[in-house]
């Protein structure tokens, strides 16, 4: 009977245990809703750049009629501002790596925004998590409306720029 209580204090202690583990991740600190990383393998001498962020909003927020084409209002979910989606692509620079103030970038991963024709990108400011930790640096994509290419079907990012504080409040 001594033997059965103390097996059944042991699987209580046990299960209490378990119940109060914690799980640390290795002091990884959560990823924001819009960051940036650049990758190591190359491309025209240039680095791909793979970014996640919040993107879109239900059609009842703009009355249906975010867009405008050929006088018709129209809207497109997970495009345009808010954050009801979140988005992961990857984008390159267009001739390597950014050289200017500004650059443009070519969708890579082609059908993972949308299986439209265009693209209602919002102004994002992404925290880039593979920069120097004293050197806080953020990709910013300002808003616009891109277009497929016929031939390739990606689309072109123009505009980009790097600071050292968000451009936009991503809204």
């Amino acid at each position: 009977m001594k033997k059965q209580i103390t097996l059944a204090f042991m699987a209580a202690a046990l299960l209490v245990a378990a119940c109060n583990k914690v799980s640390y991740t290795d002091g990884v600190a959560p990823k924001p809703d819009n960051y940036a990383t650049v990758g190591n393998s190359s491309k025209e001498n240039g680095k791909p750049i793979e970014i996640t962020y919040t993107v879109g909003h239900d059609a009842s927020e703009c009355n249906n009629a975010c867009l405008t084409f050929n006088g018709v209002p129209y809207h497109e979910d997970c495009q345009g501002q808010g954050n009801a989606c979140v988005v992961t692509i990857r984008i390159w620079p267009i001739g390597g790596q950014p050289k200017g103030e500004t650059f443009s970038a070519l969708v890579d991963t082609v059908w993972s925004l949308t299986t439209e024709d265009f693209f209602n990108m919002p102004d994002r400011s992404l925290l880039v998590l593979d920069a120097p930790s004293e050197n806080e640096t953020y990709l910013n994509i300002p808003k616009q409306l891109v277009f497929r290419d016929n031939e390739t079907q990606q689309f072109t990012f123009t505009g980009l720029f790097f600071s050292n504080t968000p451009a936009y409040n991503n809204d």
